[in-house]
């Protein structure tokens, strides 16, 4: 499948953005999560466009900063996509997406793309082998059985639980050894 003009323009600007954030393996994170929102996508029934976008554009915030950084990706989100040729309903509901993929927003009534950024953006820092590796040797294990708990309650979509919990179980598996 080749990539539209579109996709390609969104790639550019979220790379960039995530190049300038802080630490490293942002954009690996980034490309896991649409992996993932693109795999819900077709179980759930949503509407891939709206997620491959919204994967690309939800963590870009954190070149500002990490705290409120759904908020920081809205706003430099919400600027880029007025330049690009989408319906005016597209633009929001990928600014939702953006807005809402934090864990604040998981026990809200959302729509389904909603969910699924939420549950794929889990599913990616599960499955982030650096990141989990970093957890393992910088946090007590207390602390990272915690986080495993809060991924699961930030997932509200069955078809991600059933994908989170073979992974949860082998990383804590790691955790004994």
């Amino acid at each position: 499948m080749t990539k539209s003009r579109l996709v390609i323009q969104v790639e550019e600007f979220a790379r960039t953005n995530c190049e300038l954030a802080e630490g490293t393996g942002l954009w690996t994170h980034t490309k896991l999560v649409r992996q993932f929102a693109l795999e819900l996508a077709r179980i759930e029934g949503a509407d891939s466009q709206v997620l491959v976008i919204a994967a690309l554009l939800h963590d870009i915030g954190k070149r500002i900063g990490q705290e409120n950084h759904s908020v920081w990706s809205y706003d430099l989100s919400k600027v880029f996509l007025e330049s690009v040729d989408l319906p005016q309903t597209t633009k929001e509901r990928i600014l939702e997406c953006v807005l809402k993929h934090s864990s604040r927003f998981s026990l809200e009534d959302n729509n389904i793309e909603v969910k699924v950024i939420q549950s794929a953006d889990v599913l990616a820092t599960l499955c982030d082998e650096p990141w989990q590796e970093h957890y393992r040797t910088t946090m007590p294990k207390e602390e990272i059985l915690q986080l495993f708990d809060r991924a699961m309650k930030k997932i509200t979509l069955e078809s991600a639980r059933r994908l989170a919990e073979p992974q949860i179980a082998k990383l804590k598996a790691l955790l004994i050894q």
